[in-house]
């Protein structure tokens, strides 16, 4: 039973479905993406398939996993802690079920295009009649606070329709490039939908969408084997369209650009990273590590310590408005880590910023020099949608949360499969 399905030819379209179900309803996203890693690891088990676990990325994997139990067990609050640290292991079997996958299944590419390919396209669709909606609101009643300039997914108020596109839209290109017998009209919609994405990023009000979106499309610009001629030309052709959208829509302008919040301030007296409530939550964080340094309280437990006297942190604007230290997450991956796992658990995570910015580097100096490849063009933007996961220099959202894990988890199944897996 369990062998015959995964290995049938179902599985493809069982994980493939979580695409749209991201944006549809993370409930169903996330139990198929649980269901999924249990049925493996039971097949795991019954066939005796050790191979595929057999390289360094899921030993660093699997170290940070027990990394995560063991603070678990020595935080305040146990139970509380074990409920994000236990259910992680999840994820590490639902990248190499994907890894697996593809490698065992010759459709998953084609599979998983399609189903990108309709959930892009109906979002991106659903992204410009909402913010036409928003636009025409704003211009009738002049009343739409700054705050509210932001795209929701479908039947919710998350706002996460920027981190959708720009955490997945690289995985989405990986898989254009890589798919076969690829028509004309087909890379014509696609460089359509590529723009539009663009567009929808910066129509989201994601500061932290467009940032990333910003830095993926200067990798490709610089590294992939395509003219210079189309690379400029469509950088230019995406930069004039945004400063028409900012100029008609001063609302979103003065979100990315002219909002007072976002600065940062080093002066003697006062530090202030992003903006008052981020510091905040930096500062919170940052006494809670020094007071674990090795093992951190304990994955989700800053949540519960953020208000001690002990590590709380206040912090005030221009304005004398006080912003308190404590929160849901720290709003820094690094920074939770070092707080919840500490030392030990950040270290681990960011080794793989540090891998792929060595092999990204690389390549960018082999090229200069020696004018050869090293890395593909398929190679290249997986790492490029990768390195968007471990970026250390931007607010983040909660590490454990779990539309954000399966977010992660998308990309690295297939980056396990073309660097680690053991080919053939």
């Amino acid at each position: 039973m369990i062998r015959n399905i995964i290995e049938g030819k179902a599985i493809v379209y069982i994980l493939a479905s979580i695409i749209p179900l991201l944006t549809i309803s993370i409930f169903a996203a996330d139990l198929i993406f649980s269901i999924s890693a249990i049925i493996f690891l039971i097949y795991l088990i019954k066939n005796s398939l050790r191979n595929i676990f057999k390289n360094i990325f899921f030993l660093i994997v699997i170290t940070f996993y027990f990394i995560c139990v063991i603070s678990s067990l020595f935080s305040n609050d146990i139970l509380f802690s074990l409920k994000s640290s236990l259910p992680f292991l999840r994820a590490i079997l639902f990248i190499f079920l994907l890894s697996f996958i593809i490698s065992h299944n010759q459709k998953s590419i084609d599979v998983f295009y399609n189903f990108f390919l309709i959930t892009f396209s109906i979002l991106i669709l659903h992204g410009i009649f909402e913010y036409i909606y928003q636009y025409y609101e704003l211009i009738v009643t002049k009343t739409i606070h700054l705050s509210n300039v932001r795209l929701t997914l479908f039947f919710s108020e998350e706002r996460k329709v920027g981190s959708f596109l720009v955490r997945l839209f690289g995985l989405f290109l990986a898989l254009h490039i890589i798919k076969k017998d690829k028509s004309k009209f087909q890379n014509i919609f696609f460089l359509i939908l590529t723009f539009l994405s663009s567009i929808i990023i910066l129509l989201s009000g994601e500061r932290n969408s467009l940032f990333f979106m910003i830095m993926f499309l200067f990798i490709c610009l610089i590294l992939l084997d395509i003219k210079f001629k189309i690379k400029l030309t469509f950088v230019i052709s995406i930069f004039v369209s945004f400063l028409i959208l900012l100029s008609l829509n001063s609302n979103l302008s003065n979100r990315y650009i002219f909002d007072k919040n976002n600065k940062f301030n080093f002066s003697k007296d006062k530090i202030i990273i992003f903006t008052p409530q981020h510091t905040a939550h930096y500062k919170t964080a940052i006494k809670m590590f020094f007071d674990k340094p090795y093992l951190g309280h304990g994955p989700k437990m800053f949540r519960i310590l953020c208000a001690d006297k002990k590590y709380n942190s206040e912090v005030t604007n221009e304005k004398n408005e006080i912003f308190s230290g404590c929160s849901n997450h720290p709003h820094s991956t690094y920074l939770q880590l070092l707080a919840e796992t500490g030392i030990l658990g950040a270290f681990l995570f960011s080794t793989g910023f540090l891998y792929i910015v060595y092999k990204l580097t690389k390549h960018f100096f082999i090229i200069l020099i020696n004018r050869k490849k090293n890395l593909s063009d398929y190679q290249i933007i997986l790492s490029a949608t990768v390195l968007i996961t471990f970026w250390p220099f931007s607010p983040a959202g909660n590490f454990f949360n779990n539309w954000l894990l399966i977010v992660y988890s998308l990309p690295l199944g297939f980056y396990v499969n073309e660097f680690f897996e053991k080919k053939d």
